[in-house]
């Protein structure tokens, strides 16, 4: 890794090795990334390891739109997942030697926290497949009506779990607490009652 000479206020937040700009075919995953809380960081290395230069890109000229900081994953021509982040004067991408699409998502969530304060929508939004959240309740209501109908209660949690109930005493109105179907005794009155 390349010793980078930090602000005062800077410190790193992500950084990688094996790693290549641009979306070429022929390229090698030679470079070094680096992602700080003011600065993008790119330290492009020979065949060798020897640097040939070393680019810093400010963090604060990242496009920010709808809420959203414009990082993202895309995909290079060949397939490949890329780091997509598009500047107020232009576009970068990169691609990752190993664990691309776990890299890439680091950074754009790092680069979403650090402009938005949050990670970023968009890449929750790429691995989602759309409609799945309707169909899964779906399936789930329509498994709990034909349980019902055949009498067959849920294993789980959520159905051993007592279920909490308050209303006022049948004698004096008093509030009354504890779990629904449990016998209680008014403790102003001694009135008896169910809950």
């Amino acid at each position: 890794m390349v010793k980078y000479n930090l602000e005062p206020s800077e410190s790193i937040l992500i950084q990688s090795t094996g790693v290549c700009e641009g979306s070429g075919l022929m390229t090698a995953f030679t470079d070094e990334l680096i992602l700080t809380n003011m600065n993008i960081i790119h330290v492009s290395k020979g065949l060798f390891g020897n640097t040939k230069s070393v680019r810093k890109y400010p963090l604060n000229q990242v496009k920010i739109i709808n809420g959203e900081a414009q990082a993202s994953m895309g995909k290079s021509t060949n397939g490949i997942p890329n780091l997509q982040i598009y500047f107020t004067n232009g576009q970068l991408s990169f691609k990752f030697q190993s664990s691309a699409k776990k890299e890439i998502v680091k950074y754009v969530n790092g680069i979403s926290k650090v402009l938005i304060g949050r990670e970023s929508n968009l890449v929750a939004n790429q691995f989602a497949i759309p409609g799945a959240e309707i169909v899964a309740e779906t399936l789930k209501d329509t498994i709990g009506v034909f349980k019902g109908t055949l009498g067959i209660k849920s294993k789980g949690k959520a159905a051993d779990e007592p279920v909490k109930a308050t209303k006022k005493c049948i004698g004096c109105m008093s509030p009354l607490t504890g779990t629904k179907g449990q016998s209680i005794r008014c403790s102003y009155c001694d009135t008896d009652q169910i809950l």
